[in-house]
C-alpha cells in the first residue's frame, strides 16, 4: 500500500509547478508555536510525516500549537511549517520536503519529489476548544485527540490511532498498528491491516453507517444497550459472538453473518482475517 494513500486530504500533483509558495515557519529552530482561534464546528487540522499528532482540551478556548523537531544524531532535516486558515478552518502541516505545500485540509506533494530517507522526527501537540472539528494525520508515527472533537479524522501509516471522549463522529485509519477508540458519542469508522479495532460508543446519533476492518487482528464493538442495525460480519480465520440478538438472512454460519438487529437501520459492517469480531453491550 503507498503510504500516503490513507490521507483523505493529501493529493499528488504529477506535471504542475507549485504557485504560491505559503509562508514558511520555524525552519532555524527546534521549537515552533503557533497559536490562534479556531470557532466551534470549524476545522484544525495537523499534518506530520515522521514523528506523533496529539491533541487535547485548551483551558482558555485558544488554540495552541508546539512543534518539537527531534534529530537521530544525523545531519538534521530541513524542515519547515506552514500555515493555511481558510473559511475559520486551520491547517497546519510539518513540510519536510520544498517542493511540497500546506493546503485547506491537506497536504500537496510532487510524486518525482519524495524524501525517503528522514533523519529527524517532530513531535506535535495541539491544544483546541473541544468543540472544534479535529484532524490528526501523520505517516510514521502515532496519532491521539483526547476530550475534544465536534467530529474526528485521525490517521497514520506506522502508528497505532487513539479517540477518548469525542463529541461526533470518528473516523480512524492507520495500516500498521492498532485503534482504539473509546468515545461518548459515535458514530465510529475504524480501519487497520496489522492491528485490532477496538471501537466503544456510550452514545449514537443519527443513522450514518459503520465500518470496522483489519486484516491481522480482532475487531470489538461496544454500542448502547438499545441499538439497531443491518449488519454483515466476515471473518476467515476467527469467530463470531455478539451480546444482541440477531435475525439472520441469507447465507451464514461460524465465520459469515448478516440480517439486523433490533430494528435495523444503518449499516453495521465488520470484517478480519485472522482474528475474531465481537459485539458488545456497552
Amino acid at each position: 500500500m503507498n503510504k500516503t494513500t490513507i490521507f483523505a486530504g493529501l493529493a499528488f500533483a504529477v506535471a504542475a509547478p507549485l504557485l504560491g509558495a505559503q509562508q514558511q515557519f520555524g525552519r532555524d529552530g527546534d521549537v515552533w508555536r503557533w497559536d490562534g482561534r479556531v470557532d466551534g464546528g470549524r476545522w484544525m487540522n495537523v499534518f506530520n510525516v515522521n514523528g506523533s499528532v496529539d491533541f487535547a482540551p485548551s483551558a482558555d478556548n485558544m488554540v495552541h500549537l508546539l512543534a518539537e523537531k527531534r534529530s537521530n544524531g544525523r545531519e538534521p532535516d530541513n524542515i519547515h511549517y506552514e500555515v493555511v486558515q481558510a473559511g475559520g478552518n486551520v491547517t497546519i502541516c510539518a513540510i519536510w520536503n520544498d517542493n511540497s505545500r500546506c493546503e485547506d485540509g491537506g497536504m500537496e506533494q510532487l510524486r518525482h519529489n519524495d524524501h525517503n530517507e528522514n533523519h529527524s522526527s517532530v513531535r506535535i501537540t495541539v491544544q483546541v476548544p473541544r468543540s472544534v472539528r479535529v484532524g490528526a494525520h501523520s505517516v510514521n508515527g502515532g496519532v491521539s485527540v483526547r476530550d475534544v472533537g465536534a467530529e474526528v479524522r485521525a490517521n497514520t501509516v506506522n502508528g497505532g490511532v487513539t479517540i477518548r471522549n469525542a463529541l461526533g463522529p470518528v473516523r480512524a485509519e492507520t495500516v500498521n498498528g492498532g485503534v482504539d477508540v473509546n468515545t461518548s458519542a459515535g458514530p465510529v469508522t475504524a480501519e487497520t491491516v496489522n492491528g485490532n479495532v477496538d471501537a466503544r460508543m456510550a452514545s449514537l446519533s443519527g443513522n450514518d453507517d459503520m465500518t470496522f476492518k483489519t486484516v491481522n487482528g480482532s475487531v470489538a464493538i461496544y454500542v448502547p444497550a438499545r441499538f439497531d442495525a443491518t449488519f454483515r460480519f466476515d471473518t476467515v480465520h476467527g469467530g463470531i459472538d455478539s451480546d444482541f440478538p440477531m435475525t439472520l438472512s441469507g447465507r451464514w454460519g461460524p465465520r459469515h453473518a448478516a440480517g439486523t438487529i433490533g430494528a435495523g437501520g444503518r449499516d453495521l459492517r465488520a470484517s478480519s482475517v485472522n482474528g475474531s469480531i465481537q459485539l458488545r453491550k456497552q
